[in-house]
């Protein structure tokens, strides 16, 4: 089991922090001022509910060089502090104030997703069944010892 950023598809390596490399110029260090470069981190989790879906929350460490903007931040180096579990749905219709998952839905692209008991309902409903199902619980635990981080605090 592996995190990824929401802004990435590369994994983000359990003991190693994640660097930052520039898609767009190879020939800059990341982050720059003129590019949009960087490991990304964002004030408040109301602007990741217009992303793509986060199945998991945290908050990181940021270091090296670290740009501030409007929207956050943006660093060279970066660690996870803390994670936990979300309903990928239920945040994005309503943001951190709904349910909890409990479950963990393995889909055959092999991506993992959580739900709530209501969204695996709905989800059943519209043919989306999981190869597997296993205890959310189980999982956030699994992934907090994987990357060695403590659980996030309701937000």
């Amino acid at each position: 089991m592996r995190l990824r950023a929401v802004a990435s598809r590369r994994p983000w390596f359990p003991g190693r922090p994640a660097e930052a490399a520039c898609r767009i110029g190879w020939f800059h260090e990341a982050p720059q001022p003129e590019c949009s470069c960087g490991l990304h981190g964002t004030h408040g989790v109301d602007l990741l509910r217009r992303t793509r879906c986060p199945a998991v929350l945290g908050r990181v460490a940021l270091w090296g060089r670290v740009i501030e903007h409007e929207l956050g931040f943006r660093a060279r180096f970066g660690y996870p502090q803390s994670v936990r579990l979300i309903c990928q749905f239920c945040f994005w219709q309503w943001g951190m104030k709904r349910n909890a998952p409990a479950v963990v839905g393995w889909f055959p692209r092999y991506d993992l997703l959580p739900m709530c008991d209501e969204h695996v309902e709905i989800a059943a409903r519209f043919g989306m069944r999981p190869q597997v199902l296993l205890p959310a619980g189980t999982v956030d635990q699994e992934l907090r010892a994987t990357y060695a981080v403590d659980p996030l605090a309701m937000i």
